[in-house]
């Protein structure tokens, strides 16, 4: 009977106070579906990788160290690594080499079929990860030509698995045979591929010890190995078998005789295989994601639970306050304290029930559009959906029940004679419901600040002169064309006033070229340094306008440029003797070169780093090609380009893209964080704002004799506006110089991510504290001048 009274009364209630009740709805409501797309979103970035059945039994071997100052970490070692480990290492119980390397287009019949980037697989890929495969071949991989493409791209360009096994594809101009279909990688597998070919095509014998340009796995024969022990054996074996004869490794006992200097090693450490989604290797072709932004979604969503709690408090202790008669007069009838605070707990529960459900029809319905306009994918089972909501619902329901019971046990416990006569017991300047309020707006605050300096910096990336002409490049990937045909192609393109140059390299430039180890005028170790190689032909310079800073660029025409390089100016501070470079010997990798010139430092990587060492090279006609545009005559030069290829009889799809576009997709994950953090920020200040337009409204209603008073006394309009939004306005201002602060110390901490980073500017904090002031004025500003207006004589016939 009781609890029949309790949710009749919350109900009544609701209905009677019916702006304070859409109030609470709207807050909680919202904070929960942020809440659950929170946890979906955290909890599908951390199961990366653990779908594998032997997960804590597989590492990845990586190479950190530092060489003359020169941090090296990259996901890459060399090709004899695995075989040298598996035979070192008894605790090792196998070993698999994975590189990628160009596009996987392949042509069937009149068929064009993308699979995406192309893998080249020793042949126990598939039983190593245990990856389901149909294969046609006792060994899928018998031969150089063989491959393996996914179930997806098997039934929709065969029909069916067994009758795209056998069938003869043309990829990378050459003739190769299906021999399996393997089940399409999950998608919470750190490696992503629909082709995978025989690792013996690119013959990687012939790299030996110099190249690093594989990902080298391993498989011990027990789970969770002493990781530390393991390295170490990893890292002898490395320096045992490569031939450096820097360091005794055979007869190593610890670490630091594995160092070439105090100053200078090259250490080959495990890496788990559930670590390597959130890893920062350079060279990695891995689907990575920022811890900081998961754990940032976790604390942005705790910011919104904790700005729509303190709401839902506010709002709460604004509807006790109006209802102090009801309380003393069932206290004077009998109702103890805890049948009171029964009372508005029920009320809060059932709040807090309904703003759940209509979270969940908000996470529901919302759900697809927002990972759309995030760009973010979300793949969770239905079993750990319902195992996730459960927990979000029991974690939830503790603490709105813990936050709520305060006020609830304060108000309940007020003697029955001061709630008849609706006495308050506010001493200080500021109340509880202050308080709160001024939380809120911290939080807020807080939000909104972080927004403007994620979009500020992202901003500063994107638009940052990168020491070369980044606008009107269109890059084509053409290394499936015919040498003479591609040849052919590019002259004809030049000859068009539309296009400015054309040139072609054999990076995809944007991407991350190769690594390798370099000597400057002879192979001794003092000039030993590491380098990235760029190979380009002639025209490179002039598309991309790279400035030269001393010597000359090459010439095709002398074929000797073939054997000669360019330096950029970071790879000639690694040089440590005096005088000029150019003249002398280079030697990179296997080969020998003459530096003919020095070019000035420009950003061919992410601006997430600094300018590394480069190596220029030539080559000539590469598959991949850039068309510079003249004039931002774009439409004409896709024309153009499509012409061209139309008079060559090329019918096979045109696959572009323009470079700046290519360079911004470096920023993919801080264009999500700041889309999202744009969202949240609207979020928390309509909280925010809803909160304060309920409690405005309740202030106004408690002051409505006091205004009548004021205007009967001869107060203005403006000046009883200005007494009702004085103390809002304090409260926001309080937020605000809490709020900031915090927020210099968090962004300032976030941009250390960066070798490239903008300023703190106060201008930004100048610009979050009027947007917040301005929207809380706004939202009070209304209900202010409503009341200020209104005729003195209905004021004072108010209660």
């Amino acid at each position: 009977m009781i609890r029949n009274f309790s949710i009749k009364s919350a109900l009544r209630n609701a209905r009677t106070n019916s702006v304070l009740s859409l109030a609470k709805l709207f807050g909680i409501s919202i904070s929960y579906a942020v809440i659950l797309f929170a946890a979906t979103y955290v909890y599908y970035e951390t199961s990366f990788d653990k779908c594998i059945t032997d997960y804590n039994k597989i590492y990845r071997c990586v190479m950190q160290g530092e060489l003359d100052g020169n941090k090296i970490d990259f996901a890459v070692t060399s090709a004899e690594m695995a075989d040298a480990v598996l035979n070192e290492a008894p605790e090792i119980a196998e070993a698999v080499r994975i590189i990628f390397r160009g596009n996987g287009l392949m042509y069937y019949n009149d068929q064009t079929i993308e699979a995406g980037d192309l893998a080249f697989a020793d042949p126990n890929f598939f039983d190593f990860f245990g990856f389901p495969i149909q294969k046609s071949l006792q060994n899928t991989f018998e031969s150089e030509n063989h491959i393996a493409i996914a179930k997806s791209v098997a039934l929709q360009h065969f029909g069916s698995v067994e009758d795209a096994l056998n069938k003869v594809v043309l990829l990378r101009r050459k003739n190769c045979v299906i021999t399996g279909v393997f089940d399409d990688l999950p998608i919470n597998f750190h490696l992503q591929t629909k082709i995978i070919q025989s690792i013996d095509e690119i013959n990687p014998e012939q790299d030996g010890w110099g190249s690093q340009n594989y990902f080298t796995y391993i498989k011990t024969n027990v789970a969770d190995v002493d990781i530390n022990a393991l390295s170490f054996k990893l890292t002898k074996t490395v320096h045992t078998h490569s031939g450096e004869g820097i360091v005794d490794a055979a007869n190593a006992k610890s670490w630091d005789d594995l160092r070439y200097s105090y100053n200078s090693f090259m250490f080959f450490n495990a890496e788990p295989l559930t670590d390597i989604h959130f890893s920062k290797h350079r060279f990695d072709a891995a689907v990575t994601a920022s811890e900081t932004y998961v754990y940032g979604a976790i604390i942005l969503a705790l910011l919104i639970l904790l700005i729509s709690s303190f709401n839902f408090i506010n709002l709460n202790i604004a509807n006790l306050t109006t209802r102090f008669s009801e309380i003393g007069i069932r206290k004077s009838i009998g109702a103890g304290n805890n049948q009171i605070a029964y009372q508005f707990i029920i009320e809060s529960l059932l709040f807090w029930i309904i703003g759940f459900i209509l979270g969940l029809l908000f996470y529901k319905f919302g759900k697809t559009q927002l990972l759309q306009y995030l760009g973010l994918t979300i793949n969770i089972t239905d079993k750990a959906f319902v195992v996730l909501l459960l927990a979000v619902f029991s974690s939830l329901f503790i603490f709105n029940l813990a936050s709520n019971m305060i006020p609830i046990l304060i108000f309940s416990k007020k003697h029955t004679l001061g709630l008849i006569k609706n006495e308050t017991t506010r001493k200080g300047k500021f109340s509880i419901k202050d308080s709160f309020l001024i939380l809120q707006f911290v939080l807020s605050a807080l939000i909104i600040l972080s927004s403007l300096f994620v979009q500020k910096q992202i901003n500063f990336m994107v638009n940052k002169d990168r020491g070369y002409d980044t606008q009107n490049v269109i890059m084509l990937y053409m290394w499936n064309m015919k040498i003479s045909t591609r040849k052919t192609f590019i002259e004809r393109i030049k000859t068009h006033t539309a296009i400015q140059s054309v040139s072609s390299s054999d990076v995809y430039f944007g991407d991350d070229p190769s690594m390798n180890g370099a000597w400057f005028e002879t192979r001794e170790d003092e000039n030993y340094f590491h380098t990235t190689v760029l190979p380009i032909d002639d025209e490179f310079f002039n598309t991309f306008n790279i400035k030269l800073k001393e010597g000359k660029v090459f010439d095709k025409e002398k074929q000797s440029d073939f054997e000669t390089a360019l330096l950029n100016e970071t790879a000639v501070r690694e040089y440590r003797k005096s005088g000029s470079l150019i003249g002398k010997r280079l030697f990179v990798g296997d080969n020998t070169y003459n530096i003919i010139g020095i070019v000035k430092d420009f950003n061919f990587r992410s601006l997430y780093h600094q300018v590394q060492p480069l190596v220029i090279t030539q080559i000539d006609n590469s598959g991949n090609v850039f068309i510079k545009i003249r004039n931002n005559q774009i439409a004409e030069a896709l024309e153009i380009i499509r012409e061209e290829r139309k008079n060559l009889n090329l019918t096979k799809p045109l696959y572009y893209e323009f470079h700046n576009e290519h360079l911004a997709n470096q920023y993919l994950k801080d264009q999500q964080a700041k889309k999202l953090l744009f969202i949240l920020s609207l979020l928390s200040i309509l909280i925010a704002c809803v909160g304060l337009y309920a409690i405005s409204f309740f202030t106004i209603i408690k002051r409505t004799k006091e205004i009548g008073i004021r205007k009967v006394n001869g107060a203005k309009i403006t000046e009883v506006m200005a007494m009702l939004t004085k103390d809002f306005a304090i409260w926001v201002v309080s937020a605000f110089v809490i709020a900031a602060p915090i927020a210099y110390f968090t962004m300032n901490k976030w941009l250390q991510n960066f070798a490239f980073k903008t300023e703190l500017s106060w201008w930004v904090f100048a610009l979050a504290g009027l947007i917040a002031l301005g929207i809380a004025l706004l939202t009070v500003s209304w209900q202010t001048l409503r009341a200020a207006r209104r005729n003195p004589v209905e004021a004072l016939r108010y209660e």
